[in-house]
């Protein structure tokens, strides 16, 4: 394999492709936020241009909780649970 070959198939791989696509929409939601800041938006387009930007922070933080939160780490060892009351010894319930 060829250096342009393991450099393209490193570029084109599934998790890379999901970063480049998280850092697009952030961009684009910083983009429509500066252009609601600074550009005027009629007002019948005005609730339409703010839930469009609304979706697009809300990818934006998917893509980057997913790659710099919990789960790039390798934090996925499920948590061991203690049983405080066994079936044997259950939990005394008061009727009525």
């Amino acid at each position: 394999m060829t250096r342009w070959q393991a450099f393209w198939q490193r570029i084109l791989s599934p998790p890379t492709a999901r970063f480049i696509l998280a850092l697009l929409a952030l961009f684009f939601a910083a983009g429509g936020a500066f252009y609601l800041m600074s550009g005027q938006v009629e007002g019948e387009n005005k609730d339409a241009a703010i839930f469009a930007l609304g979706a697009l922070f809300g990818l934006a933080t998917n893509g980057f909780n997913y790659y710099f939160g919990s789960t790039a780490r390798g934090d996925e060892k499920p948590v061991e649970a203690e049983i405080v009351n066994p079936p044997e010894e259950p939990v005394p319930v008061k009727d009525g």
